[in-house]
């Protein structure tokens, strides 16, 4: 009456549907899963800022971070990609990000940062030479990576002061 190949079909088109109704729930479970981590990100000083080659402007900083991303990790969270990155407005564009530093997490347990002397990785390089007396912001981003599911992002922003008037 049965096949061998119908009944293969059967027993693998119901362990498909039952994977992928699983795996619509397991991703659901993230939606109602609400974390707030206290985040704290603070400009300590501008060591360097200069001219690249005449034409653009280039800043290094020093920057102290602390985070407990710890609650942005739920049983469906794969790793983090956690980010800093500097936000400023200029004439010519409204928003400007510059990543600084960026990291992956990928143990609940590494998720507390405590930085008090944070090295960025990338220079804070602009456009043009309009950094000067500018506010500037910083922002810490992470990404939650799900083992199933969609990829989200979440941030916090803090305005840390302005860039200094001349060059150092």
């Amino acid at each position: 009456m049965h096949s061998v190949t119908s009944r293969l079909n059967t027993v693998f088109t119901f362990f498909g549907t039952t994977a992928a109704v699983l795996a619509c729930l397991v991703a659901l479970t993230d939606v109602i899963h609400n974390s707030d981590p206290p985040v704290d990100v603070q400009l300590k000083e501008v060591k360097r800022f200069s001219t690249l080659r005449g034409r653009q402007d280039q800043a290094v900083l020093s920057l102290s971070l602390k985070a407990d991303l710890r609650s942005a990790f739920s049983w469906n969270t794969k790793q983090l990609f956690v980010y800093l990155q500097a936000e400023y407005e200029t004439p010519d564009n409204e928003l400007n990000q510059v990543s600084l530093w960026d990291t992956i997490i990928e143990r609940r347990e590494d998720a507390l940062l405590d930085m008090r002397s944070l090295r960025q990785e990338y220079p804070l390089l602009d456009q043009g030479k309009n950094l000067r007396s500018l506010p500037i912001n910083l922002t810490l981003v992470w990404n939650v990576m799900p083992k199933v599911g969609y990829l989200y992002a979440r941030s916090k922003s803090f305005a840390v002061g302005f860039m200094p008037d001349e060059y150092l």
